[in-house]
Protein backbone atom coordinates (compact mmCIF):
# COMPACT_ATOMS: atom_id res chain seq x y z
CA UNK A 1 0.00 0.00 0.00
CA UNK A 2 3.07 2.31 0.59
CA UNK A 3 4.72 2.04 -2.42
CA UNK A 4 1.08 2.42 -4.15
CA UNK A 5 0.62 5.84 -2.52
CA UNK A 6 4.38 6.57 -3.61
CA UNK A 7 4.00 5.49 -7.10
CA UNK A 8 0.37 7.92 -6.77
CA UNK A 9 2.73 10.85 -5.85
CA UNK A 10 5.13 10.53 -8.36
CA UNK A 11 2.95 10.66 -10.99
CA UNK A 12 1.01 13.46 -9.46
CA UNK A 13 4.00 15.26 -9.40
CA UNK A 14 4.76 14.58 -12.98
CA UNK A 15 1.55 15.46 -14.06
CA UNK A 16 1.71 18.70 -12.22
CA UNK A 17 4.54 19.62 -13.56
CA UNK A 18 3.86 18.55 -17.16
CA UNK A 19 0.68 21.30 -16.78
CA UNK A 20 2.70 23.86 -15.51
CA UNK A 21 5.14 23.70 -18.42
CA UNK A 22 2.62 23.13 -21.36
CA UNK A 23 0.21 26.43 -19.58
CA UNK A 24 4.00 28.28 -19.65
CA UNK A 25 4.56 27.58 -23.22
CA UNK A 26 0.68 28.62 -23.96
CA UNK A 27 1.44 31.70 -22.03
CA UNK A 28 4.42 32.45 -23.90
CA UNK A 29 2.90 32.18 -27.07
CA UNK A 30 0.10 34.40 -25.51
CA UNK A 31 2.60 37.22 -24.70
CA UNK A 32 2.48 36.72 -21.51
CA UNK A 33 6.30 36.65 -20.41
CA UNK A 34 6.46 36.80 -17.16
CA UNK A 35 3.45 34.36 -16.25
CA UNK A 36 5.21 31.96 -18.70
CA UNK A 37 8.56 32.26 -16.62
CA UNK A 38 6.70 31.55 -13.46
CA UNK A 39 5.21 28.17 -15.18
CA UNK A 40 7.81 27.10 -15.82
CA UNK A 41 10.11 27.87 -12.51
CA UNK A 42 7.55 25.97 -11.05
CA UNK A 43 7.54 22.65 -12.91
CA UNK A 44 11.16 23.08 -13.29
CA UNK A 45 11.67 23.16 -9.32
CA UNK A 46 10.05 20.08 -9.40
CA UNK A 47 12.82 18.58 -11.61
CA UNK A 48 11.01 18.57 -14.92
CA UNK A 49 13.73 18.86 -17.34
CA UNK A 50 11.69 20.44 -20.02
CA UNK A 51 10.64 23.60 -18.05
CA UNK A 52 14.41 23.50 -16.83
CA UNK A 53 15.37 23.91 -20.51
CA UNK A 54 12.24 26.52 -20.93
CA UNK A 55 13.90 28.20 -17.56
CA UNK A 56 17.04 28.31 -18.62
CA UNK A 57 15.83 30.25 -22.43
CA UNK A 58 13.75 32.68 -20.04
CA UNK A 59 16.97 33.50 -18.33
CA UNK A 60 19.43 33.67 -21.54
CA UNK A 61 16.88 35.93 -23.90
CA UNK A 62 15.57 37.96 -20.76
CA UNK A 63 11.87 36.56 -21.33
CA UNK A 64 9.82 37.11 -18.18
CA UNK A 65 12.81 38.04 -15.99
CA UNK A 66 16.00 39.37 -16.14
CA UNK A 67 18.58 38.12 -18.53
CA UNK A 68 21.39 36.45 -16.35
CA UNK A 69 23.89 34.17 -18.56
CA UNK A 70 24.93 32.44 -14.97
CA UNK A 71 21.20 31.46 -14.11
CA UNK A 72 20.81 29.99 -17.75
CA UNK A 73 24.08 27.99 -17.45
CA UNK A 74 22.36 26.98 -14.15
CA UNK A 75 19.15 25.67 -15.68
CA UNK A 76 20.81 24.40 -18.81
CA UNK A 77 23.10 22.20 -16.49
CA UNK A 78 20.18 20.94 -14.67
CA UNK A 79 18.03 19.89 -17.75
CA UNK A 80 21.36 18.77 -19.99
CA UNK A 81 21.62 16.03 -16.51
CA UNK A 82 18.68 14.63 -17.07
CA UNK A 83 19.81 14.00 -20.84
CA UNK A 84 17.59 16.72 -22.39
CA UNK A 85 19.43 16.82 -26.02
CA UNK A 86 19.13 20.67 -26.68
CA UNK A 87 19.84 21.49 -23.19
CA UNK A 88 23.08 19.61 -23.34
CA UNK A 89 24.07 21.53 -26.62
CA UNK A 90 23.06 25.11 -24.43
CA UNK A 91 24.87 24.09 -21.99
CA UNK A 92 27.94 23.18 -23.66
CA UNK A 93 27.68 26.20 -25.57
CA UNK A 94 27.37 28.30 -21.73
CA UNK A 95 30.95 26.32 -20.84
CA UNK A 96 32.40 27.00 -23.80
CA UNK A 97 31.73 30.63 -23.61
CA UNK A 98 31.02 31.72 -20.10
CA UNK A 99 31.44 28.93 -17.44
CA UNK A 100 33.13 28.55 -14.63
CA UNK A 101 36.34 26.30 -14.44
CA UNK A 102 39.72 26.11 -16.08
CA UNK A 103 39.49 26.09 -19.90
CA UNK A 104 40.78 22.76 -21.05
CA UNK A 105 37.81 21.07 -18.24
CA UNK A 106 35.44 23.18 -19.95
CA UNK A 107 36.20 22.39 -23.53
CA UNK A 108 36.22 18.62 -22.17
CA UNK A 109 32.84 18.50 -20.78
CA UNK A 110 31.68 20.88 -23.38
CA UNK A 111 32.63 18.07 -26.18
CA UNK A 112 31.24 15.68 -24.51
CA UNK A 113 28.02 17.48 -24.17
CA UNK A 114 27.94 18.16 -27.90
CA UNK A 115 28.53 14.73 -28.92
CA UNK A 116 25.99 13.36 -27.02
CA UNK A 117 23.10 16.41 -28.63
CA UNK A 118 24.85 15.44 -32.20
CA UNK A 119 24.06 11.75 -31.48
CA UNK A 120 20.02 12.65 -30.24
CA UNK A 121 19.59 14.56 -33.78
CA UNK A 122 20.14 17.89 -32.96
CA UNK A 123 21.75 19.74 -35.82
CA UNK A 124 22.95 22.79 -34.36
CA UNK A 125 25.40 20.27 -32.06
CA UNK A 126 26.44 18.15 -35.14
CA UNK A 127 27.19 21.46 -37.24
CA UNK A 128 29.03 23.12 -33.82
CA UNK A 129 30.98 19.78 -34.03
CA UNK A 130 32.03 20.04 -37.41
CA UNK A 131 33.78 23.19 -37.16
CA UNK A 132 35.02 22.61 -33.61
CA UNK A 133 37.08 19.51 -35.22
CA UNK A 134 37.66 21.32 -38.61
CA UNK A 135 38.80 24.59 -37.01
CA UNK A 136 39.99 23.22 -33.42
CA UNK A 137 43.49 23.75 -31.41
CA UNK A 138 44.20 20.07 -32.79
CA UNK A 139 42.03 19.66 -36.76
CA UNK A 140 40.35 16.45 -36.73
CA UNK A 141 39.10 16.75 -40.74
CA UNK A 142 37.93 13.80 -40.65
CA UNK A 143 35.96 13.61 -37.92
CA UNK A 144 34.87 17.35 -38.19
CA UNK A 145 33.47 16.26 -42.29
CA UNK A 146 31.63 13.12 -40.41
CA UNK A 147 29.44 16.07 -37.93
CA UNK A 148 29.38 18.79 -40.95
CA UNK A 149 27.84 15.85 -43.07
CA UNK A 150 24.99 14.84 -40.54
CA UNK A 151 24.48 18.40 -40.14
CA UNK A 152 23.49 19.16 -43.52
CA UNK A 153 21.71 15.80 -44.29
CA UNK A 154 19.73 16.92 -41.09
CA UNK A 155 18.71 20.06 -43.24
Amino acid sequence: LEEAAFQLQQIFRIDISIALNILGVESMRAGHCRVAFTCFRLAADRGYSKAQFNVGLCYEHGRGTEKDLEKAGFYYCQAASSHHPMAQYRYARYLLQHGPGSLWDRRHKAVALLEQAAGAGITEAQAYLGVFYMRGLQPQEERGLKYLLEAANSG
